[in-house]
C-alpha cells in the first residue's frame, strides 16, 4: 500500500507473518519500521541506494 512517500508490506518468515512501513526521503534512502505479528519483534531500518 503506497500514500504520498510512504509505502507499506507484508511479509513471511518461516510461520511468522510482519508489517514495514518505510517512508521514501528525499536522497532516495527509505526509512522504516518493521514488527513481527504476535511476537514482541520490531524494529527500525535505513536502506540506502548505492
Amino acid at each position: 500500500m503506497r500514500n504520498d512517500n510512504a509505502f507499506s508490506a507484508g511479509y513471511v518468515m518461516g510461520k511468522e507473518i510482519g508489517l514495514v512501513v518505510h517512508k521514501v526521503e528525499k536522497d532516495g534512502s527509505l526509512h522504516g519500521l518493521w514488527t513481527i505479528a504476535g511476537q514482541n519483534g520490531n524494529g527500525t531500518e535505513v536502506l540506502t541506494p548505492k
